[in-house]
């Protein structure tokens, strides 16, 4: 029986908490050197800035999740969220030793954002920056 391809978003997640969930790894520092998070304007088509910004951290950016940015920056408060990813990521790239966890919810979980990206800037290992991204988008 050939079962299709799930695409739930789980293998980006993976693999932006892989490059920035530890600040010791050599792609976290990386990703520090090739810092350019700063940017990103809270204005029109900012997704596309934003994928530059992954691409120069040395974060591949796949075609699907390229569509995703998009149609994110191009929802009712989208800009805002693509600015918000943005200088969560850049703030604590800057500092050098923030953590990052990224994580996913449903567009109806009020609680967690909703429709919108819900972000943390963190402090520290004990207090990593967090970005909770909706998804999928409708």
């Amino acid at each position: 029986m050939g079962g299709g391809l799930v695409c739930d978003g789980q293998d980006i997640i993976d693999k932006l908490n892989d490059v920035f969930g530890d600040p010791t790894k050599q792609q976290y520092k990386d990703a520090k050197s090739n810092n350019t998070f700063d940017k990103v304007k809270n204005g029109k088509d900012n997704y596309r800035a934003l994928i530059s910004a992954y691409v120069e951290a040395g974060v591949d950016v796949p075609a699907r999740w390229g569509a995703y940015l998009r149609k994110l920056g191009k929802s009712a408060q989208g800009q805002q969220d693509i600015y918000d990813i943005a200088q969560t990521r850049y703030k604590a790239l800057k500092k050098g030793d923030v953590p990052m966890q990224t994580s996913k919810h449903g567009v109806t979980d009020m609680p967690h954002g909703g429709k919108h990206v819900k972000k943390h800037d963190g402090s520290g290992a004990a207090d990593p920056s967090q970005i909770d991204s909706p998804f999928p988008l409708p």
